[in-house]
């Protein structure tokens, strides 16, 4: 057991994307989303590309919808590629015209 615990102040800007990366995880932002008309309080949705690395090589691209409570989200799987297909994916999450 360690003599001191070190903990990482917290960034309200950004999402905690601790539930869909890894620790060899790359992800990268491509830009907003709408927000649905769910009746939630949703604040901000941003669409994510992420090259998975820990099981074999995936890319997923993810919609993360943010509630107005931090770190309350959904997270959504919208495609999947088998290996690592950052270009492909981000230019198919891309609105047209972007």
């Amino acid at each position: 057991m360690p003599d001191s615990l070190s903990i990482a102040p917290l960034d309200l800007s950004q999402p905690d994307l601790s539930l869909i990366l890894g620790p060899d995880d790359t992800a990268v932002a491509v830009g907003p989303c709408p927000l649905p008309d769910s009746g939630r309080r949703f604040v901000r949705g941003t669409v994510y590309v992420v090259v998975h690395r820990r099981f074999g090589l995936w890319t997923h691209v993810y919609r993360v919808l943010e509630e107005d409570r931090p770190g309350r989200m959904l997270v959504h799987l919208d495609k999947v590629l088998a290996g690592d297909r950052l270009d492909e994916a981000r230019d198919w999450a891309r609105p047209p015209g972007r």
